[in-house]
């Protein structure tokens, strides 16, 4: 620094230099004077090509602009001409060549004319020039030189800019002023120079005289340039995006809006603690078109490319970029202003020892940038929090309330899936330039593919790969940071710093953003997110009886300190976002607790009060409402000689529901409620995510002949929930389910409610970091996904509930074929973000979602379940008799272990003792409601005087099966029991083993990653524990449920699964 401070060349304050030869760092272009025909002068040579605009005549401005119209015409048409003409050519290194010599001229045409037009059209090539990998090399080549060598300002033009700017001689401002300036862009240029009052090094910026006339034509010109090009192609319909930069351009002509921008940005990384450095601007100088900044003496950012420059300078590229990805999002997502044209031109790097990685990102060029609103700015962190956890739901919930708006023939399951694989295919990490360039070739086939089968079918729609053409609307707040995601992902390519998790980095910011504005409750009406799971207007509370149930609060501090101590540990172990428990003894409420917060994205607490989603729990829950309806009509039901004990047994499902089962049906209540109805094996063909809100049309599918044949009882997740959804209506005149259980339950203390019910319930939570990380396989296996689904559509008439999607799924036999339903495991196959869990987040539809959305509080349930009159009312239908047991490893997966089912519908349980009473005491029976994915409510009548009713919810089900049995274990150690039912037993294990070789779960398998991906998602291990008594010492263990001497096979085994041995 001390050497350029006393370089020869910097000139003293006097007379106006001539321009010297040589140009520097400039990232903008020149025009010729009217009349002449020629290039820039190289670098060097005859000097710098100057900027002179400022005495075009109109005349001038329409040549320019019908000489971007004509190129534009003769690019398309070349292109168009050389696509007929290799049409039916084979594909090699001939059509290749054809296709590389077109790409080289029209690149260097473009080029040259933007040049010689200079303006938006540089703005527009210096965003290409980062495209690297995405568009053909020639062209990033070619616009990369748009970053460098560009036309300057004459030193009078910017000495009378200075002068006009500041009122007062530059001499007055500088002692010294550099005549060459440092680099020049489309709008300004920038000096070094030194301050007269401070000696202070500065950089001054200054803009070109007549660039406000440029750009208000070039703007009129894309705008024009947009709408022919949508109309030869609707796929690349840009005219919003010109809009948008029409918006922009008066802030970017004023030079005070970038000061502002600078300084808000400056302030945000710096307070973040992030690397990235923002140059400061000086107090004093600054106006519209002029302004002084800090230097910053740093080299170009490109030179991370160079492994000789990073391991001479200790360089990690890696880390550096991720500072830089860092700093952008929390510009975006956490301060709602990001630079807008991070370009090579304008991100420079900064040698630092002290920094990540070894060096600093500069971020440079202030003009371009985007002020976003909280709606928007927490709408898009959403986007990027869908995106990353694989939530369709969420994501197309937040799409709409940002304003996007699908086109009624892309509103499928099928279009949405796709765009949920494009939108991450564009998030990937990235990947080398040639892996990029062969990944848009694959992309460029699967395009043309896509429009030989439109021609064929005469389908436009079908032929549109861009999903701007399915669009009716969308929000402009994603123009211009789409436009920087995408520089910067060009950055990371250009520098070949392959693997930079951008989604994940992304993601990240994203949630802590959503975090902190959820606390700030920084969120409108208008964007669906933290006013309950779906934001909309407060309803009426559930129908409930004229005064709630209420019970005797007799708190137990002990034991709540105990439930306490056991939250507080999966909370810091991160095994639970939010949960409730309530306790209680006969009429009395001994222990209610909350901890944690509402989703992993809400921080706002959860409170005693607060709903959790019932998920897989809502068809028992459903099973009470029903069993009260049905005694209260026994009467009418039962055959002369029978007895309320015999209903359940004896009565046929269509004497309720007359078309069950195609009407020929002989299933009884009893077997339909305890799950040996068939149907497990009666999934609709189509059954997709818009499927889970048909009630009427999964119940027109169950009263067709698809019910299996066999009578084994098997979990039937979510069908089991229609079928109950169409009893309630059958029965008690219900159609609306949330309403049936209020009338049923309310009065009992059920406050069950759909998700807008008070806009403070929890949402389901399913967060796996590695899912932010999309390779290049699943970019791949999506477009194989994709082109599978398009070569077997689904027939006319075929699709179900109005939704259409992959019909990808197992080889079947002629029999399976002529079966009008499917298996669990092949409806999972066929579509397996249907069984998401984060489905019950989705608000779209009737709110039903196989039952997944209803939600309720831990003592609501508890009051519920510890009713005497519900009570009476399963003793009298005698519905607590053992029925059928689900033996199979998906069954105790679905039900936590609780697979053994009453003939009135709910789950058997058992505790037995544990500690001193290990021995002498006796196991106790009870009954509930248990889903695997967390949510369970219990009665045991026998563990203390009145009986013993539990409750335990949470919300995240990754580790909702064992967060909840932990709190069990909390709960009852003062009872002096545990539970028995978490245990995994060796025959589910050994059909868990058998099921991931079957035929028959092939597919699902295929697509989790084989076995061990199988293992891995599952974080099961199948083992064989030896013969009891034959173990040596060394292969004894203990269980870290109850103590028991177990082999260390079973030990590690239950430390993973969570639970308890089941040994006594």
């Amino acid at each position: 620094m001390a050497a350029a401070m006393q370089d020869p060349s910097w000139t003293e304050m006097g007379e106006p230099p001539r321009p010297r030869g040589g140009l520097g760092l400039a990232c903008c272009t020149s025009r010729p004077k009217p009349g002449k025909v020629e290039m820039p002068a190289p670098k060097g040579e005859s000097g710098p090509p100057i900027w002179d605009t400022a005495d075009l005549s109109w005349w001038d401005f329409q040549r320019r602009r019908w000489r971007t119209l004509w190129l534009m015409r003769t690019v398309y048409y070349r292109y168009k001409k050389l696509q007929g003409d290799t049409e039916s050519m084979p594909e090699g290194p001939v059509q290749d060549a054809l296709w590389e010599e077109v790409h080289k001229l029209s690149s260097k045409e473009m080029r040259m004319h933007a040049e010689d037009c200079k303006g938006l059209f540089i703005k527009v090539g210096q965003a290409m020039s980062a495209m690297v990998g995405q568009l053909p090399d020639c062209y990033t080549n070619e616009f990369l030189l748009l970053t460098d060598h560009l036309p300057v300002s004459t030193i009078e033009e910017v000495y009378g800019t200075i002068q006009r700017s500041f009122k007062m001689p530059p001499k007055d401002v500088f002692s010294e002023f550099d005549p060459e300036p440092l680099a020049s862009a489309s709008i300004a240029q920038v000096h070094r120079a030194r301050l007269r009052h401070s000696g202070e090094i500065v950089a001054v910026k200054v803009q070109h005289e007549g660039v406000d006339r440029i750009f208000t034509e070039d703007i009129s010109t894309l705008s024009t340039v947009a709408g022919q090009v949508a109309f030869w192609s609707p796929d690349l319909d840009f005219r919003k995006f010109a809009d948008e930069w029409a918006e922009s351009l008066p802030h970017e002509l004023d030079f005070t809006h970038e000061r502002g921008a600078i300084k808000r940005a400056g302030d945000a990384l710096r307070n973040a603690g992030n690397a990235c450095i923002v140059p400061t601007v000086h107090s004093k100088y600054f106006g519209k078109h002029v302004f002084v900044m800090e230097f910053i003496d740093a080299g170009p950012f490109l030179d991370l490319a160079d492994a000789e420059f990073c391991k001479r300078n200790n360089i990690s590229k890696h880390e550096v970029l991720t500072s830089l990805l860092d700093a952008f999002g929390i510009m975006a997502f956490k301060d709602g202003m990001f630079h807008a044209d991070p370009h090579a031109g304008n991100v420079r790097l900064k040698l630092d020892t002290s920094a990540p990685g070894g060096a600093r990102p500069v971020l440079l060029d202030w003009g371009l940038f985007r002020v976003i609103t909280d709606d928007e700015r927490l709408g898009l962190a959403k986007v990027f929090h869908s995106l990353a956890n694989f939530d369709m739901a969420g994501l197309f919930d937040v799409l709409e309330s940002l304003g996007f708006a699908l086109k009624d023939e892309a509103k499928t399951d099928q279009f949405k899936r796709d765009l949920l694989d494009k939108c991450r295919g564009v998030m990937k990490d990235t990947i080398s330039r040639d892996q990029t360039r062969a990944d848009a070739k694959e992309a460029l086939k699967e395009y043309k593919a896509r429009l030989d089968r439109a021609a064929q079918q005469n389908d436009e729609a079908q032929g549109s790969y861009s999903p701007i053409y399915f669009l009716e609307d969308w929000p402009s707040c994603i123009i211009f940071f789409m436009r920087m995601l995408q520089i910067v992902r060009g950055l990371c390519v250009a520098v070949d710093a392959d693997g930079m998790p951008i989604l994940q980095i992304f993601a990240r910011h994203a949630k802590e953003a959503l975090q902190e504005g959820s606390r700030q409750l920084m969120i409108s009406n208008r964007l669906r997110m933290f006013q309950g799971r779906d934001g909309r207007p407060n309803l009426p509370e559930t129908p409930r009886a004229v005064s709630p149930t209420s019970v005797e609060l007799a708190r137990n501090e002990g034991l709540e300190e105990v439930v306490q101590q056991a939250l507080a540990k999966l909370l810091e172990a991160k095994k639970i976002v939010g949960a409730q428990v309530a306790i209680i003894q006969g009429s009395r409420l001994i222990c209610e607790v909350a901890a944690g917060t509402l989703s992993s994205i809400d921080a706002r607490p959860v409170e005693k009060d607060t709903r959790f989603p019932l998920l897989g729990a809502t068809p028992g829950i459903a099973a009470l409402a029903f069993l009260r309806a049905l005694r209260r009509q026994s009467k009418e039901l039962l055959a002369e000689g029978l007895s309320p004990a015999d209903l359940l047994k004896k009565t046929l499902v269509r004497q309720i529901w007359p078309k069950f089962g195609g009407g020929t049906s002989q299933v009884t209540l009893a077997q339909l409620l305890s799950h040996s109805a068939g149907l497990q094996d009666a999934y609709p063909k189509e059954f997709h995510q818009s499927t889970l809100d048909d009630v009427a049309g999964v119940a027109a599918h169950l009263e067709q002949d698809v019910l299996s044949v066999a009578r084994e009882t098997r979990y039937a997740y979510l069908v089991q929930a229609f079928a109950m959804a169409k009893l309630g209506d059958c029965l008690a005149g219900q159609d609306d389910v949330l309403h049936w259980l209020g009338l049923e339950l309310g009065p009992l203390g059920l406050d069950a409610a759909q998700p807008m019910g008070r806009g403070r319930e929890a949402s389901i939570c399913r967060d796996l970091p590695h899912l932010a990380r999309v390779s290049m396989s699943e970019v791949q296996s999506a477009r194989a996904r994709r082109l599978q689904a398009e070569s077997s559509p689904v027939a006319p008439g075929a699709e179900f509930g109005g939704s259409s999607g992959s019909t990808a799924g197992a080889p079947a036999s002629q029999a399976e074929e002529e079966r009008k339903a499917s298996t669990l495991l092949q409806a999972i196959a066929n579509d397996p973000l249907v069984f998401d869990p984060l489905q019950g987040n989705a608000p779209q539809g009737g709110l039903f979602r196989a039952g997944l959305s209803l939600g309720a509080s831990a003592r609501g349930l508890a009051e519920m379940f510890s009713s005497q009159e519900l009570q009476a009312d399963l003793e009298e239908l005698q519905a607590l008799e053992l029925a059928g047991q689900d033996k199979t490893a998906v069954g105790w997966l679905l039900t936590g272990g609780a697979s053994q089912w009453t003939t009135g519908g709910l789950q058997a349980l058992e505790l037995r003792p544990s500690g001193a009473k290990a021995l002498l005491g006796h196991r106790q029976g009870g009954y509930g409601v248990v889903c695997g994915f967390g949510p369970i409510v219990a009665h045991f009548p026998d563990l203390a005087p009145g009986g013993v009713t539990l409750a335990v919810l949470v919300n995240d089900v990754l580790h909702g099966r064992q967060a909840v049995t932990e709190l069990l274990q909390a709960a009852l150690q003062g009872f002096g029991v545990v539970p028995t039912w978490p245990s995994m037993t060796m025959s589910v294990m050994a059909d868990a083993h058998k099921l991931a070789h079957s035929p028959e779960a092939a597919p699902l398998v295929d697509k989790v990653g084989g076995i061990e991906g199988l293992k891995k998602m599952l974080d099961l291990s199948v083992a064989a524990e030896a013969p009891a008594g034959k173990s040596s010492p060394e292969a004894r263990g203990r269980c870290g449920g109850c103590g028991e001497g177990v082999t260390k096979v079973r030990a590690a085994l239950v430390a993973r699964l969570g639970g308890c041995c089941g040994h006594g």
